[in-house]
Order: C-alpha cells, then structure tokens, then sequence
C-alpha cells in the first residue's frame, strides 16, 4: 500500500490475518493422491552407519550434501509450523470474512491476490503488470484503482466485523 492511502489499525490487522491466512494455506500439503512424478514409495531409511559414511564423503566432496539436508529440514520444520491447528482455524475464519463480506468478484480476487504476493514476499506492481500482461483478455488492474478496492474490501469486513462482535486473538 502507499503511504497516502489511510488504514485503521483494525483494518491493518484484518489484512495481516489475511496474509497469514495465505502463508498458512500455501504451508499447507497441496496434493492428497498419489504423486504426479517420480516414486510414490517413502522415502529410504539410512541406518546410522549409512549415515556417517555419507557424511565423511560429503565433507571430502566439500559439504553441499550437508547443507542441502539441513535447508530442507528447516523447510519441513518451518512449514509444520505454519500449518498448527490454530493457525488452520484462523485461516479459515480471514477466508470466511472475505467469501461472507465481499460480493464483487473481483473485489474479492484482488484481496486475495493481494495477500498472496504479501505472503510470498513478493513485489506488488510487479505482480500487476505481470498479471496484466499475461491476461489482456481480462479487464487491467491499475494500481491506484486496485488499492482503493483492497481499502474499501477491508473496510466492508470491518464494518461487519464490528457488527457481528467478532473478536479476534492478536
């Protein structure tokens, strides 16, 4: 958002919990069948011997092997964090808020377009001409106009927020 466009705190946060909400549903396992490529056996378990020959080997081959191992630990613990039980039920209630309180369809998309590339780490404009770009058969966003959408959307959810006396845990 620029810093001319003016949000209340309430507001603020409603979009954290959305952005939240889109980290924790793109934490969460994408496919439930069976894989799309490669084997769908589980994965071989080394014995501990297997272990640290593999890791002498790596250390004389210069330690990638290593490396790589604990990045994708850290990747599994990081995502396992972001899918906890509180966090799912929190999702699904920012997610309510916009299927319940937004009505415009593409009100809602820009919303959560919004909140995806805020989760992803990702820069916004470029997102726009990105999308613009690649679907010039669909009505362009222009970036004033889409903030203003994101602005009054989250206002629209506070409005009902309010009215409904739903609180919700910071």
């Amino acid at each position: 958002m620029t810093k001319s466009t003016a949000m209340t705190e309430a507001q603020a946060e409603i979009l954290e919990r959305l952005i939240e909400a889109m980290e924790t549903d793109i934490a969460l396992p994408v496919r439930v069948g069976p894989k799309a490529f490669g084997s769908s056996m589980p994965d071989y378990i080394h014995t501990p011997a297997e272990n640290f020959v593999r890791e002498r080997e790596d250390i004389s081959e210069g330690g990638n092997w290593k490396k790589e191992m604990e990045k994708a630990e850290r990747k599994r613990t990081e995502r396992r964090a972001k899918c906890t039980r509180e966090r799912i039920t929190r999702m699904d209630e920012a997610f309510d808020w916009i299927r319940r309180f937004i009505f415009d369809e593409e009100a809602r998309q820009v919303l959560l377009a919004y909140a995806e590339v805020k989760a992803r780490g990702w820069d916004w404009s470029r997102h726009i001409s990105n999308r613009n770009r690649r679907n010039p058969q669909k009505t362009a966003w222009v970036k004033r106009t889409v903030q203003r959408w994101i602005v009054r959307s989250l206002q629209i959810i506070e409005q009902h927020v309010r009215q409904t006396a739903t609180l919700w845990a910071a």
